[in-house]
């Protein structure tokens, strides 16, 4: 070697130091530390430099800062010659660091640095200090992923994995269903902007964990090797399984085609059959047609019937005539498993008229008749029904009243296109040779009903009650009762004041169709001749309700003295009529003569 000064000074003047390496370092010799190299020292390379000399030394600084001892040239260091020297592990911290080596004349203390190698030294966990966040799913996930919804999202369930602390190309992301790793990621370059990595599940990796049921998270490594803490998990649960569709159909015990509205009224029982799928803490829901029911707990695990439903009339209504498909679905957890096969029926609940009818009313054939009253005189003439016209009407439907029971139209009258048009209330007539022979009464019930071909059900109005008389059941008959009697007239037929010193005794004999609560109106009347005249004075008497002595002995009054004494002398005339609860009676009329004069003269209190 040429050991002048002069030549060494020249030489140095014209180098120019190539950068050291650091072959651990992960940008081609260069940049980031692995930290799995930071616990030992880590070699540094450089190669020797055009014309060496014994005289010079090396050394590495670390930050400009010499680090080490330096190192003399040796006779060996030929040109291009790699050198080594390490970086001590008490200097590999958390960082970012120039490494360089410089050269040193020992003659003259004359030192020419090389030009730097960046290093970058990162011992820092991803997401560090926070808690890495969750693996964010589709909303699908949330309450179980269907194979259906899989099937929307193409067949690929994607993870969101969002922007971190430390989030930076090459982090390396793993994630954990449970214990099983699942499909990873990288972050790349276009990742960075947006902040996020999407990780993709496909269909054959979520089919092979079955019935997943638990948690998912992630877990990334930066490329210095730093481990994140495993991120806050996301309960997930895998529904891929199909749900069975051949459970047992639901049952309705003793059905007969159709259900009509009546079985519909009362309910219709609907049993669910066990199954070796259904467990306790399932759950059924039954479709009546397009009408849900439910969900229900099985009550009766282990036996043959799990459940008994009650449907009611409004959900038959709701679900309509016709032919109905009953099928019901077993969920577990808030998701279908199972399908039942279906129960086809069919029901006709619908009646012809729907909602409420009017009741009818009867009307007698006498002008100003009350309406619902056929009176004596009524009974033997023919009557009327007057049926409000109901927008539920349609032609061809059968209308027939029914009196007592008994049929009254026939045949039933047919609802015609003209009443339709009109819209009118129907005026029926009814008649006297139909509803004689049912009788009558005070609380007779007539309504009308409404059928319709091809509809088994009945449209039935309100009961309206009637009361219904005739003259055989009145008081005294057809005829009326009897007069009233005098009981204690004299000799000529005459009340005077010996036998009328206490008033006049009268006695209504028991009469035909007497009963106890009849009310007897009397009449006493006074005329100012013994035969004929004028009225001349009037007493009217009102019983009690009789009783049931009175109609086995008659009904006994008394005509008042003062009464009498203001008759004075000429003739009486006694009558009576009774209220009956099957009408009014009116008796013949008795006579007696009066005379209540003493010495010719009549009392002072009533001459004239």
């Amino acid at each position: 070697m040429n050991d002048s000064f002069e030549k060494y000074q020249t030489q140095a003047n014209e180098r120019l130091l190539q950068k050291p390496r650091v072959e651990s370092a992960l940008d081609n010799g260069e940049g980031l530390l692995p930290i799995d190299v930071l616990n030992a020292p880590v070699p540094v390379t450089f190669p020797v430099w055009v014309n060496p000399s014994t005289a010079e030394t090396y050394q590495l600084l670390w930050n400009d800062v010499p680090i080490g001892t330096p190192v003399p040239i040796t006779e060996d260091d030929k040109p291009g010659d790699l050198l080594t020297l390490d970086i001590a592990p008490e200097l590999l911290k958390e960082g970012t660091y120039q490494l360089k080596y410089q050269i040193r004349n020992t003659h003259n203390g004359a030192t020419t640095p090389s030009f730097f190698t960046p290093i970058e030294i990162d011992t820092t966990a991803p997401g560090h200090p926070t808690t890495l966040a969750p693996l964010d799913f589709p909303p699908a996930v949330n309450d179980g992923l269907t194979s259906e919804e899989l099937t929307q999202l193409g067949d690929v369930l994607p993870g969101t994995i969002h922007g971190y602390s430390g989030f930076d190309i090459g982090d390396r992301i793993r994630t954990f269903w449970g214990a099983i790793e699942g499909p990873g990621g990288q972050v790349e370059e276009d990742d960075i902007e947006p902040r996020k990595v999407i990780i993709e599940f496909p269909r054959a990796f979520l089919e092979s964990l079955e019935d997943f049921n638990g948690p998912v998270f992630y877990q990334v490594t930066d490329r210095a090797g730093n481990p994140s803490d495993n991120s806050t998990t996301t309960q997930v649960r895998l529904l891929l399984n199909e749900p069975v569709t051949d459970l047992p159909a639901p049952i309705i015990d003793g059905y007969i085609e159709p259900i009509d509205h009546e079985q519909a009224q009362a309910g219709i029982e609907v049993w669910i059959p066990t199954s070796e799928l259904v467990a306790g803490d399932d759950q059924l829901l039954l479709h009546w047609g397009s009408v849900p029911l439910g969900p229900f707990d099985p009550e009766s695990i282990g036996q043959p019937i799990v459940l008994r439903i009650d449907v009611d009339f409004a959900t038959v209504e709701a679900a309509g005539d016709g032919a109905i498909r009953l099928s019901y679905e077993l969920s577990r957890e808030g998701h279908v498993i199972g399908y039942s096969l279906p129960l086809d029926i069919v029901v006709r609940a619908r009646l012809p008229v729907p909602g409420q009818m009017q009741r009818p009313v009867i009307r007698g054939a006498s002008p100003g008749a009350t309406d619902n009253l056929i009176d004596e005189n009524d009974f033997e003439r023919d009557a009327n029904a007057i049926i409000a016209w109901n927008p539920g009407f349609i032609e061809g439907q059968l209308i027939q009243l029914s009196w007592g029971g008994q049929a009254m139209f026939e045949p039933p009258y047919r609802i015609t296109a003209g009443d339709v048009s009109a819209a009118r209330d129907l005026n029926r007539p009814v008649l006297n040779s139909r509803f004689q022979p049912v009788g009558t009464g005070t609380d007779i019930r007539v309504q009308y009903i409404v059928t319709q071909a091809g509809n088994p059900n009945t449209s039935r109005s309100p009961e309206q009650s009637i009361i219904v008389r005739s003259r055989d059941e009145l008081p005294g008959g057809p005829t009326g009762p009897d007069a009233p009697l005098f009981t204690d007239l004299n000799e000529h037929g005459a009340i005077n004041t010996i036998n009328g010193r206490d008033g006049a005794p009268v006695h209504i004999a028991p009469y035909l169709n007497i009963k106890p609560g009849d009310v007897i109106h009397f009449l006493y009347e006074g005329f100012d001749q013994l035969v004929g005249g004028n009225p001349k004075n009037q007493w009217p008497h009102t019983s009690e309700p009789l009783t049931e002595e009175q109609t086995r002995n008659g009904y006994d009054l008394r005509v008042p003295r003062a009464v009498l004494d203001s008759s004075c002398y000429g003739h009486a005339e006694a009558t009576f009529s009774v209220d009956s609860i099957t009408g009014t009676g009116r008796s013949k009329r008795q006579s007696a003569y009066v005379d209540m004069r003493v010495g010719s003269r009549c009392p002072p209190a009533f001459r004239q």
